[in-house]
């Protein structure tokens, strides 16, 4: 089920589902647990999410996380949006973003993986068997 956020004109936003006013850093959650949420002008109920969602990361950059929009690739994307490849830009960069992430997931598990694996169990697991065998 989609939350369903108002924001209201103090630019205050209440959580419909919680009942209660939330923060931006709230929103940072949602985001990161995989919640689907939408966010409405509480007056006028058209769609603002998109609006919440560049609050969020204008609020990450000013708290000195890495910026992965950089100056050129923030002022590319503002020159797209004159041109005609503006919808096809938007897919790709989405596909490539969701096919990071997804090579990101392996090679995490892959280190993982990797990180488990003990040569020391390797091999006194074949000596141990060699042990019983002697006996």
């Amino acid at each position: 089920m989609m939350k369903l956020i108002k924001r209201y004109p103090n630019r205050r936003l209440y959580d419909t589902e919680l009942k209660g006013y939330i923060t931006l850093m709230d929103v940072r959650g949602y985001i990161k647990n995989y919640e689907p949420f939408s966010v409405v002008d509480s007056k006028t109920g058209d769609e603002i999410t998109r609006a919440v969602l560049l609050q969020v990361l204008a609020e990450m950059e000013s708290e000195g996380h890495a910026s992965v929009l950089t100056d050129k690739f923030l002022e590319e994307i503002i020159r797209l949006y004159d041109s005609q490849m503006t919808g096809m830009a938007g897919q790709w960069l989405e596909q490539s973003m969701v096919s990071l992430l997804s090579q990101q997931q392996r090679w995490q598990q892959e280190l993982k993986r990797m990180q488990e694996f003990n040569p020391a169990n390797v091999f006194s697991s074949f000596f141990g068997a060699q042990d019983k065998d002697k006996k």
